[in-house]
């Protein structure tokens, strides 16, 4: 139930958390039950960078 989509929520911050910090440029931070991704340019380094295209697949 509630208990399991809690720590499945978790384990997705952590991986995003983890990803993002090896991105240059790339701040982020955890806020309440999301994780905040900022940097200039972030949108458009989303399309080149195979790091960023990955962390935004997961939230899919």
């Amino acid at each position: 139930g509630a208990a399991v989509a809690e720590r499945r929520a978790a384990v997705v911050r952590a991986r995003v958390v983890a990803a993002a910090r090896d991105v240059p440029g790339v701040s982020v931070a955890v806020e309440g039950d999301g994780v905040v991704l900022s940097g200039r340019g972030l949108v458009r380094r989303m399309i080149v960078d195979p790091v960023l295209q990955d962390i935004a697949g997961w939230g899919r």
